[in-house]
């Protein structure tokens, strides 16, 4: 567990600090990178599923914590008001906590044998369809290259995790392809509805 909430405030710190530059602030923005943060933990620290929710859920926390700590910090530095920081951090963490332990467990599938398709098919397809819901409503050309980076790193899973089961790759891409669409429709209409994009939908 401690190894699992430094992680966690490192990735947070680490965030906190490149939030600002360009690329890395597109990256921190997004859900991708920090769901991948839960899963890794699920995958390398824990022996079961129950577990790797738990530690999912305490490594998206305490690198929330970590990273709107920074934000404060920076932001009284600035002599601003700290308050949306704030609000903010009480808003991503209850997100963080709902998000982390699913992203753990998905961390966890991919040591089971019976659910790893399954699992690399569902963290390849948010790694893609995320850059797809926002790619239109971000008209930024630093923005564009961190969703094409997310997006490539995405499709390239499938094939290096499977890079000895070819036609368990090719499947997994397949799979990828066909539900990065749906999907990106989908988070495209929840980022509108809580507020994160602006309306109208672009995909449809």
């Amino acid at each position: 567990m401690r190894r699992t909430l430094v992680l966690g405030m490192v990735w947070g710190a680490l965030c906190g600090l490149g939030n600002g530059a360009p690329v890395a602030s597109t990256l921190v923005q997004m859900a991708v990178p920090w769901i991948w943060v839960a899963a890794f933990v699920g995958y390398h620290l824990a022996r079961r599923v129950r577990r790797a929710a738990i530690l999912g859920g305490l490594a998206l926390l305490a690198a929330n914590i970590a990273y709107f700590g920074v934000g404060v910090v920076w932001t009284l530095l600035a002599d601003d008001a700290a308050g949306g920081d704030v609000r903010f951090l009480v808003l991503w963490t209850g997100v963080g906590l709902f998000i982390g332990p699913l992203a753990g467990m998905v961390g966890w599938w991919l040591t089971n044998h019976s659910t790893i398709l399954p699992a690399v098919v569902l963290l390849a397809t948010v790694s893609t369809a995320e850059p797809l819901a926002l790619w239109a409503h971000i008209d930024h050309l630093d923005a564009h290259i961190a969703y094409v980076g997310v997006a490539t790193v995405g499709l390239a899973f499938p094939l290096l995790f499977f890079r000895r089961k070819w036609s368990q790759a090719v499947r997994a891409v397949f799979l990828t392809a066909a539900l990065t669409y749906p999907v990106a429709v989908v988070l495209e209409a929840t980022l509108i509805a809580l507020g994160q994009i602006s309306s109208p939908m672009r995909l449809l």
